[in-house]
């Protein structure tokens, strides 16, 4: 991972806690495949693909933590960090994974 000063230079924060209960589905929609992956999965990649991001997390809801292993199955990049689980109902999701990446990120996407 490039690391200047000790501090990451790039973070890509995706929000992924919601419930996405107006689509009425039987999962929340970031887990629904499009195109024979996750819409996660395609979101992940498309972080991982650009060489200015170094550290890639994902704030789940804490009850779909099986669902994000399989929809980020086979993404192998070091820079995929562990997710990080989402505040509780009416406090900002983004929150508590901001609090996970600021002490080592000097910018957040």
């Amino acid at each position: 991972m490039a690391q200047k000063d000790d501090l990451m230079t790039n973070a890509a924060l995706i929000v992924a806690a919601g419930r996405g209960s107006r689509m009425r589905q039987d999962m929340p929609k970031q887990y629904l495949s499009l195109g024979g992956h996750a819409v996660l999965w395609h979101t992940v990649q498309a972080f991982l693909a650009s060489d200015r991001i170094d550290t890639v997390r994902v704030v789940i809801h804490p009850d779909d933590r099986a669902l994000y292993d399989h929809a980020v199955a086979g993404i192998t990049d070091a820079r995929l960090e562990a997710p990080v689980p989402g505040a509780p109902r009416g406090q900002p999701r983004c929150g508590w994974g901001w609090r996970h990446c600021r002490r080592r990120c000097r910018r957040m996407f």
